[in-house]
């Protein structure tokens, strides 16, 4: 039994080596010089980037099951941002919608590295995307009372990721890796996940990204980790975003996210 769950392991993460490995292969014809695109958020996990001061940025999620996620924030300092995040289970449907609480959301960059060496160390507070959770989470909600659609919700909880631009093609591309945990509505630190996250500008105007969330701190159960690609269209202020959510043995999740950035 434990050889066979070492195995299973071992498959798991050489295939989370090639996903990223192949992703970043894939392209190369496609990238054009010098297009330095600095994203907060990848698809579900975060990355060490802010906005910079005076600017507010406004997203909209909308999630498996016609579930909706606002999400807005401001850049209170270049390294400092702050906001709130709501979001609402089959807002768009024929089921009962269902609000959850609102959610804080703020990041703290502490370091930029240095210059032969940079890399961005971050801290924060941030909503993400549960889908069909751990077993773990699962008996936890049954209880507590909570119906199964609160399985299919956005969780709150504090982070840290370090983010390191790459160079290759001629091009910046952004490697992120980090912790976190969920707080709300439920505390379990059982929980605790990694994630990893690439993302591979593609000219001025679009954007491949790819990660792999929910590995849990102790790599168990394997088969609940995601893998996850989007493609990105931005122009001006404005970008729209369609994200692909991979689990096994599981329906593909499929994400739409509408953004907007400005100035005051």
């Amino acid at each position: 039994m434990v050889l066979q769950i070492g195995q299973k392991m071992r498959r798991y993460i050489g295939f989370l080596v090639q996903f990223f490995v192949f992703s970043v292969a894939l392209f190369p014809r496609l990238v054009f010089a010098q297009n330095y695109i600095r994203s907060t958020l990848v698809i579900d996990t975060p990355t060490a980037y802010t906005i910079a001061r005076g600017t507010y940025q406004i997203s909209v999620l909308g999630y498996d099951g016609g579930g909706v996620e606002l999400k807005t924030f401001i850049g209170l300092h270049d390294n400092i941002f702050l906001g709130v995040s709501f979001d609402v289970q089959h807002a768009i449907g024929k089921e009962e919608t269902q609000p959850n609480v609102p959610g804080v959301v703020a990041r703290i960059k502490l370091t930029d590295g240095w210059e032969r060496f940079p890399i961005s160390f971050a801290i924060g507070y941030d909503s993400f995307y549960i889908g069909n959770h751990s077993q773990l989470y699962s008996k936890e909600a049954e209880s507590v009372e909570i119906k199964n659609t609160t399985l299919n919700r956005m969780l709150y909880g504090p982070y840290f990721v370090v983010t390191k631009p790459i160079y290759l093609f001629d091009d910046e591309q952004h490697i992120s890796f980090g912790m976190r945990v969920p707080t709300q509505p439920y505390y379990i630190p059982d929980d605790a996940s990694y994630f990893i996250s690439l993302d591979v500008p593609m000219g001025h105007y679009f954007m491949i990204k790819m990660e792999s969330e929910r590995i849990y701190y102790n790599f168990r159960e394997p088969s609940e980790w995601l893998f996850n690609m989007a493609f990105r269209y931005s122009y001006m202020n404005f970008g729209i975003e369609l994200g692909f959510l991979f689990q096994h043995d599981e329906p593909v999740h499929r994400i739409i996210r509408l953004e907007y950035r400005d100035e005051f």
